[in-house]
């Protein structure tokens, strides 16, 4: 099977050093691509910004394992256009943006001297539902799609977004789960099955993800 995987944060510029980013580790999506690669599946990662290198060392490139990187949600979108059509899985646990700057200001915003202006106010626009936009297309593929919510409200939103996007699956986290080495998944299919296996690792947890995908 060929496993296409997203995995670590977007960074959209607001001038030559700034960005609006997120704590995303990419622990997750590499997690899921040792699994599919111990499981002997063709894997392409692609990768986000500042995901330490010590995560993923283990990921060699070869003729198993691509890996590509991206910085912003219009990187990232470039190559699902091109890679999403050669591949029958996507797992989406990259964290993305929702909002980027309406323009990226030339060269770096200068802090003003005391006294001038004391407010700077960012213009933002959504960003493109890249999930969406795939799973909407005529497709084969399979699409897991992952979100990130507060406990209380977990279930209820993510069941929303699973049919909104209209994906074949969701794996619902609470909102502790960026940068930490454990995930308390609740998976959630288009046919209204749901399990919370409780506490892992997210190395176990990415073992548990790709069985799961037989299921679909």
């Amino acid at each position: 099977m060929q496993i296409l995987i997203t995995a670590g944060p977007t960074w959209e510029a607001i001038d030559a050093v700034r960005y609006i980013g997120n704590r995303s580790s990419g622990r997750t999506g590499l997690a899921i691509a040792r699994a599919a690669l111990e499981d002997k599946h063709q894997v392409t990662v692609l990768m986000g910004p500042c995901i330490d290198s010590s995560l993923w060392l283990d990921l060699k490139p070869n003729d198993a394992c691509r890996i590509l990187r991206f910085e912003s949600t219009n990187d990232l979108k470039h190559l699902l256009d091109h890679e999403f059509p050669q591949h029958d899985v996507l797992f989406m646990a990259a964290s993305v943006a929702d909002y980027q700057p309406t323009s990226i200001l030339e060269g770096k915003k200068r802090r003003e001297p005391e006294g001038d202006l004391q407010t700077w106010t960012l213009k933002l626009q959504r960003t493109i539902d890249l999930v969406s936009e795939l799973s909407h297309s005529p497709r084969q593929q399979r699409i897991v799609a992952f979100a990130l919510e507060a406990a209380e409200q977990l279930d209820e939103h993510a069941v929303v977004k699973l049919e909104r996007k209209g994906v074949d699956a969701i794996v619902a986290n609470p909102l502790n789960t960026p940068g930490s080495q454990h995930i308390t998944p609740t998976w959630i299919t288009a046919d209204n099955r749901q399990e919370t296996p409780g506490p892992m690792t997210k190395d176990r947890f990415g073992r548990w993800l790709v069985d799961k995908i037989k299921e679909l």
